[in-house]
């Protein structure tokens, strides 16, 4: 067999599972690394010595197109042509979404098969482009088109729900989060949850757990980084508590920022959490205890150590709202040092803080401090200025925690 029959069998299947709406068979072969794709390449290889059956190849259909630059695409993949092999992968998935528009839900699996080989291979690409010298725009490129097919899954006007397009909306929109962080367009992925929460899609309680799980992680990761901790808790938490058991990069990953916002509220991770995670102990595992200690020389020596890391994953800002706790601890062993007593003097206090190492804090340091802790309830009473002194509450002068972040929200 010629490898231009060869080649006219491969894309004689793809028409038939298109016929058959075969979604399981269709997504498996259209994949870039498939078996298929390689037993294909090696026949067309094995009768011609070459590929050049697939220049030559015509196309009168968005199936045969497809199938045909899917075969290019796979060909400069092997020859490690990364930028090649992208432009073949894009026409092929611009011919795709031609026939997709046809489509009902068996086509949301191949779509999703061919915007991951389409993400990768940008990537790739772009590399590539860069080690050349060249502008590295294919990863931007590629967002556009994966936004078209996202547009056609969750505007689909399929009058049977469950033969949809919809269902394919939220995993399409998870890949975009991936490809705007990457590309660090918070504002693009703001915009897609707003167009998410306008559209006339089902609950997302009814799309697959690893659906649910992935959006709420991002969901989360972009209300963390708006500093709606509250917000983030919530998505964070779901994702915690239903990724699958045995993810551990992916807890992992939920905890990097869960971890600070639990911290923000006065609850320390266990020491059976951080041995299980070493990398969470590592970056948070001593400034949970110099926050427990109120021991706020250490607590600064830490974060200081540890900027450049937190700053990365974009929890620095988080890590030091926790620090106020710490400020709370240290005023309150001050307190309990005095005697607990309910006049508790501007000097009193900046002794305090120079034997627990924090070198001379001037007065109106001190004043400015305290009368942040009042303002935010971690301290209950009022400071006399004209005394220099804290006057202190009877009753509970520091209260829990807890029940101060309960009492702000």
């Amino acid at each position: 067999m010629s490898g231009e029959s060869r080649l006219y069998q491969a894309s004689h299947k793809f028409k038939k599972l298109n016929g058959q709406k075969d979604s399981v068979e269709f997504a498996q072969i259209i994949k870039i690394d498939s078996q298929y794709t390689a037993t294909v390449l090696r026949d067309i290889w094995s009768a011609d010595g070459n590929w050049d059956a697939l220049l030559t190849h015509q196309f009168n259909s968005a199936i045969t197109e497809l199938s045909l630059m899917h075969f290019r695409a796979a060909a400069e993949f092997c020859q490690k042509r990364f930028v090649e092999a992208y432009e073949c992968q894009l026409s092929s998935y611009k011919a795709f979404l031609r026939a997709f528009s046809y489509m009902d839900r068996w086509g949301v699996y191949p779509l999703l098969a061919m915007c991951k080989d389409l993400y990768l291979l940008s990537c790739r690409a772009d590399r590539q482009l860069a080690e050349l010298g060249q502008p590295a725009t294919k990863l931007e490129e590629a967002t556009r088109v994966i936004t078209q097919g996202f547009s056609m899954c969750m505007t689909d006007r399929e009058p049977v729900l469950s033969n949809s397009r919809k269902w394919g909306t939220y995993h399409l929109a998870n890949l975009l989060f991936a490809l705007y962080l990457r590309q660090k367009a918070f504002n693009m992925c703001n915009s897609m949850i707003r167009g998410i929460k306008t559209s006339e899609l089902p609950a997302l309680d009814q799309f697959p757990m690893s659906d649910q799980v992935t959006f709420r992680y991002y969901r989360g990761l972009l209300a963390f980084q708006g500093e709606d901790f509250a917000a983030a808790k919530e998505d964070l938490g779901f994702a915690l508590e239903h990724c699958h058991r045995d993810a551990y990069r992916n807890k992992a990953r939920i905890l990097m920022r869960l971890t600070p916002i639990m911290m923000i509220e006065g609850i320390m991770p266990q020491m059976r959490l951080l041995r299980k995670y070493p990398a969470i102990m590592a970056l948070y595992g001593g400034l949970a205890r110099a926050t427990v200690q109120g021991d706020l020389r250490m607590f600064d020596a830490i974060l200081l150590e540890k900027e450049c890391q937190l700053a990365s994953l974009g929890t620095y800002l988080a890590v030091e709202h926790v620090r106020r706790i710490a400020v709370r601890q240290l005023l309150y062993k001050i307190y309990l040092i005095d005697g607990k007593n309910s006049r508790l003097s501007f000097e009193r206090v900046r002794v305090g803080f120079w034997a627990a190492g924090l070198g001379d804090v001037s007065i109106l340091e001190i004043e400015s401090m305290l009368a942040d802790m009042v303002a935010a309830g971690f301290i209950k009473g009022y400071l006399s200025h004209d005394h220099g002194v804290a006057v202190l509450s009877k009753q509970q002068p520091f209260p829990p925690i807890k029940s101060v972040l309960a009492a702000a929200k």
